[in-house]
């Protein structure tokens, strides 16, 4: 049994809609799938009426930005109940990811007359390409040549994640537990790429005793020792393994060499260790 447990739609930074994703997870054989929008809910509705009509298994998922340390990582939620205190949390971490573009206008208008914070509150990207409102409209003004070069003014004007207000780990696995659910430690590679196993596990260790329940072992751009000392790690200490493509559709499809895109991981269910928590 093929399992997605890590895509994107249009709600949040994708291109796709809910109802295609689950399409295009049923083309390919994918027989569990999860959308983790970032910072964003509101997909579950159309992607379950979908589901439910191709027989598609959909869990409910959400992936949210969380302070840790010095850094904001990713931590994947799945199979919640969305009572207030979720429904809050989630709010909470999507008012964060919206401020960073907000403040980088802000910051910004100060430096090119063709920008303007008052045009920005009113401005709307077309969904259906992706990505998200500050980088696309530094795109449109011509402040970048490409869409994804705005990223560096998130940089340049001190605008990063880890200066707003997001939750932290603990409060959202505490939250998460709470209705019922699971969290689980997005992509270990986007922060600990360049650290020895033992590194990996000092790392791995802190988020189990905050509330990890599992990790993202299989992931497109993780390393062999990535994969390894993360599988290593969930199975001695009974946690989830998980699978995911990050898929976005047409957006960063391919980044670096790697590609993104839903069944990317032809991980079989059986390797994943506990999955059924998040099946049943």
């Amino acid at each position: 049994m093929l399992v997605d447990l890590h895509t994107h739609s249009y709600y949040s930074d994708g291109t796709m809609s809910p109802r295609e994703i689950i399409e295009e997870a049923k083309r390919k054989n994918i027989e569990v799938i999860a959308i983790t929008d970032h910072d964003e809910i509101g997909s579950y509705k159309e992607a379950k009426e979908a589901a439910d009509e191709l027989g598609v298994t959909l869990i409910r998922g959400v992936e949210l930005d969380c302070k840790f340390e010095d850094i904001v990582v990713h931590v994947t939620c799945y199979k919640f109940d969305n009572n207030d205190e979720m429904i809050r949390l989630v709010d909470k971490a999507q008012n964060a990811l919206l401020e960073t573009s907000f403040e980088l206008i802000r910051r910004m208008e100060k430096d090119y007359e063709d920008i303007s914070y008052d045009e920005f509150t009113r401005y709307k990207h077309d969904k259906r390409k992706g990505g998200w409102d500050g980088i696309h409209y530094l795109y449109d003004k011509k402040i970048t040549e490409g869409l994804f070069d705005g990223m560096k003014y998130y940089r340049e004007y001190n605008c990063g994640h880890e200066q707003f207000d997001f939750p932290t780990v603990e409060e959202a696995c505490s939250v998460v537990h709470k209705a019922g659910g699971y969290a689980v430690l997005a992509h270990p590679c986007n922060y600990y790429k360049e650290k020895s196993k033992e590194e990996i596990i000092e790392k791995l260790n802190k988020f189990k005793s905050m509330g990890i329940d599992g990790i993202e072992s299989y992931y497109p751009a993780n390393s062999e020792l990535m994969t390894e000392t993360c599988i290593e790690f969930c199975k001695d200490n009974d946690m989830i393994i998980t699978c995911g493509s990050d898929g976005h559709g047409d957006f960063a499809a391919v980044s670096k060499g790697v590609e993104y895109y839903i069944g990317a991981m032809k991980v079989d269910s059986e390797k994943l260790l506990n999955i059924e928590k998040l099946i049943k």
